[in-house]
């Protein structure tokens, strides 16, 4: 298989521009499409950002998202993967902003959480409330690279839309990415989300209050963790480093251990961690 991998990306590397252009218009969407877009981002260069130019100008609506999907990663392979021309792409991703078609905006503000520009900012607060859920979803994951009082606001509104994908993300740009940000309104959207109908919001919101060493994300593991919890609890755990969370982390080892369970090896590993982190080191 990894034979296989290896050889089907030498040949995409193999590919002119232009082959790689009807590569990635030909299968829109599909896994052969993005592979093609993956190769020409790395492909930093006068060429192709004049490629990525042009295409975004053209009257057909793939044409133009392709560009700005070129434009958004434009980066040199040779050089370790160094961005290319990122002035220039931010120009090409701040103009489409506007564009008729939905899945242009879509590609232009995924471009603008790879590559920010505060321009960006008063059209991604306006764009958080479209009406529909995938574009919300860009916007989710690209404001988490924004950390202006607008976005952390736009972030908590999203932090409660009707799609779970969009809370998600949005949960996890004002908990995780966003950090070193805290306030009563966060706290308490994150507070909120903890006991969200979504499983993943609910880690999301929880890493949120671990991060902000909230008092009552501790009071929340002490009475939820066990045999069955997820990753996002035992990394919660570790990061409030909690003495009152250790007995709860020494029965969960000891079930396992009991129940001779085959638990993942990375989901054992954060139970270790978390365990050194919430046990007091021994004072001779």
């Amino acid at each position: 298989m990894k034979r296989i991998t290896q050889r089907s990306a030498l040949k995409f590397k193999s590919r002119s521009l232009r082959q790689l252009v009807r590569l990635a218009l030909r299968g829109w969407g599909g896994e052969r499409s993005w592979r093609a877009i993956g190769e020409l981002q790395m492909r930093g260069s006068p060429q192709t950002l004049a490629l990525a130019g042009t295409l975004s100008a053209s009257p057909n609506w793939r044409r133009r998202a392709l560009g700005l999907y070129v434009a958004s990663q434009l980066r040199q392979r040779r050089h370790r993967g160094t961005e290319h021309a990122l002035a220039e792409t931010q120009a090409l991703l701040l103009r489409a902003l506007h564009d008729p078609h939905q899945e242009v905006v879509r590609a232009a503000v995924s471009g603008l959480g790879h590559r920010p520009h505060p321009a960006a900012l008063a059209d991604l607060v306006r764009l958080s409330n479209h009406p529909h859920p995938l574009l919300r979803w860009d916007v989710a994951v690209a404001l988490g690279c924004y950390s202006e009082p607008a976005a952390i606001e736009a972030l908590l509104h999203l932090a409660t839309d009707p799609h779970h994908g969009v809370r998600d993300w949005a949960t996890f740009g004002v908990g995780t990415l966003q950090d070193t940000v805290d306030s009563p309104a966060i706290r308490d959207a994150l507070w909120h989300n903890l006991h969200d109908a979504d499983a993943d919001v609910r880690g999301e919101a929880l890493m949120g209050l671990a991060n902000r060493h909230d008092p009552r994300a501790v009071e929340h593991l002490v009475q939820h963790l066990d045999a069955d919890c997820r990753v996002y609890e035992l990394e919660a755990a570790e990061r409030l480093a909690s003495p009152m969370l250790a007995p709860a982390l020494r029965q969960i080892a000891d079930q396992v251990a009991r129940d001779g369970r085959e638990a993942g090896s990375y989901w054992l590993g954060r139970l270790q961690d978390a365990m050194a982190a919430c046990t007091p080191s021994l004072v001779p």
